[in-house]
């Protein structure tokens, strides 16, 4: 019997071994140098040491390194004869990525890829890490114990199954739909049969003759999962988005909450459209809300009968009732539930078992479907060897790679057993591991790596643990194989210095020096750039790396317009500089004449063209970011604001009391209070706010600043209140005022408008009209103030709208700041001559704007501080504008002169 490498690791290996012995008539064993264990156990069944046996193959330094690894002798000195390399890198991931290089250096060399191999002392943190590298660098590969990924079903289902244990948890079931697999609407009739794990068929052939396993890839999609099948208001029924509602909707946890939260924060939504409809009818965050509202029903749909169905499952129940439950919900909540509904068959056995809780279901399910395991290839060749150090025994390759040689990672660290400690353990049992044969089997490791390597052995280590931010240093291991290799003691910084040199890799450029030597395309051409960069002769430069624009066009495109916004001169790349024919056709359809505007969207000329362009004529819509929890939704609060205003008014106007003198002011103040009670108390039934403390104190705000604001009307009884909420333009609402019209304002006798205007008075003894726009910020408006360089333009054009539609004289303009934001003052511009043709220049320059161009960017002073477009036109346009010829700006700076 010939014993060759065996491992020797557990006392029941130790008696098979001494079974086999004990059969045999004789017996030669080989163990590697430093395997104490396996000396001992041969040495206690009569074997006889015989001489260290060595490869007259090896190269000289690779020879000294394997003889005299961990030797207490003195080995020879010698030089490196290239058979032994030492480098660093900055991370695990670089080092498994310059492993990769390494591998196609080797090959280009005449290497095959199955005489190679990457022996590992921590699999759990390279295996992951030198898939990916070998995946980019194209290199076949055999992981020894195969390789393992996440399954993003199983752990979907797990994170279904905790929202059910954790009181129907919101952070959950929002990790489910993170997963990405909740299914399209008839997934839950779907057949939910799977097959087997053991093909019993393919167990009938020969090994020789099965087909090769396929490289793990994920499940294809059944039909009925087709992305148009999925398709909601134009966008995908995307789970992500489903995310942000949910936290949008701050559910927590609890089935009230849920039953509550997804409907109120529907509600919500419906009131901020409503709000943003009177104030900037035109807005793209309109069409973004409503998309909202759609992707929120069909969540509720989801959800709702979901969660009610998880709060029934807090009994104790046998585990055949647990799988039958179960099997039912897997297809209901995944795309792909096959291999969910495979586990539970196999639970089967299980059924008599109980009654369990639904902790211990998932605790039995967890390591069962959190990962996938891939088996490795059944034929190894033609594929780099990854495995352990132990896997290395009985195998020789003629390239070995030995990464992780740093503190913590080889050796680990040796600890000794809190609950055993060492001394206690050599009284129980002399086999039992301690700290000392701990080190041995860190020392073996080492030397099996080493010494199943032929030609070449790479050493390396980490340098940065990326994750801590911190330097690593490599371990003692990495000195005791430059002294075995070279036969003197080496000095620490110079190892580490010529290790650093030898990776030549750093975090700053994550690509090698020479294109050469890139292992992908993306590292390719990051090394042809990088001299590039760094050379200040421009004329050496130019020209060179130019065929990555030939080769992607959308990089040519945005290099060319990045380079030509920052041009003294105006371009195509700053916006409808010099629109073409076809351009202007397009703008004549937006023109003032052609369709109508709300005020809003045309005051955001003033502050930018381009932002004027990008939400009034492209409709782009902001990114809606969910307001603080301990704030109520500006729209949400500007909506409940404006709606106690229009119901106060009505009430007032239909009991008699208008206009409100000092002697009606108690009934006013009264009649105040029960509209704020019972609009809130209304608006927090339908949007069952997510905190009632931060919503009562929004109200207890809102209250406030309208109880100051009242005192205020007895001030001004000149003007009796008429119109409440008055339209035009826009679709009727119940909210607005009964004689709105639904027929643009046509102002100027060619200038289309529409809003709605907060108040319209009415002066009883000269029958003029006033139009008043409540506001609830800060009052930022000067005693000159007209159109404050077409920034505000509801005075003076809701006065000529109004005119418009009824024919009676509109005698002036007021701006009421209602809050103590505001501090309840207003600003009143009498339609005077000089005020009108104000307001029609403003109109005439925009509607020029349309129809000659130029729509670019020129913002106004700090203006891109508070834009919405930041992510579209970059943080740095008002400066970069500023050094542009002005001349195609000279209307729009007419315009910002405007008082």
């Amino acid at each position: 019997i010939i014993l060759l490498d065996v491992s020797l690791a557990s006392p029941a290996e130790a008696d098979l071994v001494d079974a086999i012995v004990g059969a045999a008539a004789s017996v030669v064993a080989v163990a590697p140098q430093g395997d104490v264990r396996a000396r001992d156990v041969y040495e206690r069944l009569g074997g006889a040491p015989s001489t260290a046996l060595s490869s007259p193959r090896v190269a000289p330094a690779l020879g000294r390194l394997q003889t005299f690894l961990f030797s207490p002798e003195t080995p020879p000195t010698g030089p490196n004869d290239g058979s032994v390399e030492i480098f660093s890198a900055p991370g695990e991931g670089r080092e498994a990525t310059e492993i990769a290089r390494r591998v196609l250096l080797e090959a280009a060399r005449g290497v095959p890829f199955d005489e190679m191999a990457v022996l590992l002392r921590a699999p759990q943190t390279y295996v992951g890490l030198l898939e990916h590298a070998f995946s980019r660098a194209g290199v076949p590969v055999w992981f020894e114990r195969g390789t393992r990924r996440p399954d993003p079903a199983g752990r979907a289902f797990l994170a279904l199954l905790a929202c059910a244990d954790e009181q129907l948890s919101a952070r959950r079931f929002a990790e489910y739909l993170s997963l990405g697999q909740v299914p399209v609407a008839d997934a839950a009739g779907s057949d939910g049969w799977s097959a087997p794990t053991d093909d019993v068929a393919e167990s009938l052939v020969p090994a020789s003759d099965r087909a090769e396993d396929p490289a793990p890839v994920d499940e294809a999609p059944a039909i009925s999962e087709r992305d148009h099948d999925r398709v909601i208001a134009g966008t995908l029924q995307a789970p992500w988005r489903w995310e942000e509602l949910l936290v949008e909707a701050y559910v927590i946890e609890g089935l009230e909450r849920w039953r509550k939260r997804l409907p109120g924060l529907r509600h919500e939504f419906e009131r901020r459209i409503r709000e943003l409809g009177e104030d900037e009818p035109d807005s793209p965050r309109i069409g973004a809300l409503q998309r909202d509202c759609g992707q929120l029903r069909y969540l509720e749909e989801l959800a709702l009968p979901l969660v009610e169905t998880l709060d029934a499952w807090r009994d104790r129940q046998p585990w055949a009732l647990w799988l039958e439950r179960l099997t039912r919900l897997a297809p209901r909540v995944l795309r792909q539930p096959s291999r969910v509904l495979r586990v539970l068959n196999e639970l089967a056995p299980l059924g008599t078992v109980g009654p369990v809780s639904l902790s211990e279901v998932r605790e039995v399910l967890a390591p069962r479907l959190r990962t996938l395991n891939h088996e490795p290839p059944r034929r190894r060749q033609g594929r780099v060897f990854i495995g352990t150090c132990h896997a290395a025994r009985g195998r020789a390759f003629r390239v070995v790679f030995v990464p992780g040689l740093a503190e913590r990672i080889f050796p680990q660290r040796l600890r000794e057993d809190a609950l055993l400690l060492d001394a206690r353990r050599r009284d129980l049992d002399a086999g039992l591991a301690v700290r000392s044969t701990r080190a041995d089997d860190e020392r073996l490791q080492l030397r099996l790596a080493v010494g199943a390597a032929i030609d070449r052995v790479y050493v390396s280590y980490p340098r940065v643990e990326l994750r801590e931010s911190r330097a690593r240093v490599p371990s003692f291991y990495v000195l005791d194989v430059v002294r075995a290799m070279s036969g003197s003691v080496p000095n620490y910084s110079q190892v580490a210095e010529r290790a650093h040199r030898q990776g030549a890799a750093s975090l700053s450029w994550p690509a090698p020096p020479s294109p050469e030597d890139a292992i992908d395309d993306f590292e390719h051409d990051l090394a042809v750039l990088r001299p590039l960069l760094l050379d200040r002769n421009a004329k050496l430069v130019g020209g060179r790396a130019r065929y990555l624009v030939d080769l992607n066009q959308a990089l040519r495109r945005s290099v060319t317009e990045r380079w030509a916004r920052h041009q003294p001169r105006w371009s195509k790349a700053d916006g409808l500089i010099a629109p073409s024919p076809e351009a202007l056709t397009t703008l004549g359809t937006h023109r003032l004449g052609a369709r109508a505007y709300s005020l809003t969207a045309l005051q955001r000329y003033a502050t930018c063209p381009y932002q004027f362009v990008l939400a009034a004529i492209y409709r782009l819509s902001p990114l809606e970011e969910p307001a603080p929890l301990q704030r109520m939704d500006p729209l949400t609060r500007g909506s409940l604001f404006h709606e106690i205003q229009a119901q106060f008014y009505r009430t007032l106007q239909a009991n008699g009391q208008l206009p409100v003198t000092a002697t009606r002011l108690p009934a006013a103040r009264q009649q105040l209070e029960w509209v704020i009670a019972k609009v809130t108390r209304d608006a927090a039934e339908r949007l069952a706010p997510a905190i009632d403390r931060v919503w009562a104190d929004e109200v207890g705000t809102i209250r406030r600043d309208l109880l100051l604001w009242v005192e205020q009307l007895p001030r001004d009884t000149d003007w009796v209140p008429e119109r409440f909420e008055f339209a035009f333009g826009l679709p009727r609402d119940a909210a607005r005022d009964p004689a709105s019209v639904t027929e643009p304002a046509l102002v100027g006798g060619r200038f289309h408008l529409r809003g709605s205007i907060d108040l319209v008075e009415r002066n009883p003894r000269t029958n003029a009209l006033r139009v008043t726009d409540h506001k609830t910020g800060k009052n930022r408006t000067t005693r000159a103030t007209v159109v404050h360089g077409g920034q505000v333009l509801q005075p003076v054009l809701y006065g000529l709208a109004l005119e418009a539609i009824t024919g009676d004289v509109v005698y002036e303009g007021r701006l009421w700041y209602c809050t103590d934001a505001g501090k309840y003052g207003d600003h009143r511009i009498q339609l005077g001559e000089s005020a009108r043709k104000s307001r029609l220049e403003v109109l005439e320059i925009i509607d020029r704007a349309l129809e000659f161009g130029p729509l670019a960017a020129r913002p106004g002073h700090d203006a891109c501080k508070w834009c919405d477009f930041k992510p579209v036109c970059g943080r740095d346009e008002e400066r970069r504008t500023a050094r542009k010829p002005q001349n195609p700006a000279a209307d729009l700076d007419a315009l910002r002169r405007l008082p």
